[in-house]
């Protein structure tokens, strides 16, 4: 069975609502939302294109730039903007201390990842 990868975006709402309500850290639980939401989008988009556009990935860690060259490639720059820009939060989520803007950049990750989402699934 084929994991579904917009699931994590699911998971990073779930972490944010359960910081929210004081059942986990709120920074702990935003760090590790951001990423969910990164590799919601990013697995979703290199399944997408692998599936109907012909993208063969490397199944290596060179595969969260290629995606992204190759959307470019493709005509849709704006999802090559939108995985570079969650991947950037991403690693700041889970690599800086501290995180400046830690909460917004939840926030936009959320939106951002899910706007990758929709406009793959039309």
């Amino acid at each position: 069975m084929m994991f579904c990868w917009s699931q994590f975006l699911n998971v990073a709402r779930f972490l944010k609502a359960q910081a929210e309500e004081g059942a986990l850290p709120p920074e702990a639980a935003y760090r590790c939302s951001i990423s969910r939401a990164y590799y919601a989008a990013f697995g979703y988009s290199l399944r997408y294109a692998k599936d109907t556009m012909g993208y063969a990935p490397r199944n290596t860690g060179a595969d969260h730039k290629l995606i992204r060259e190759f959307y470019q490639s493709q005509g849709k720059p704006d999802i090559k903007r939108k995985l570079l820009r969650l991947h950037q939060w991403r690693k700041d989520a889970d690599y800086n201390e501290p995180v400046y803007n830690l909460e917004s950049n939840l926030k936009d990750s959320l939106k951002v990842a899910d706007e990758i989402i929709k406009s793959l699934d039309k």
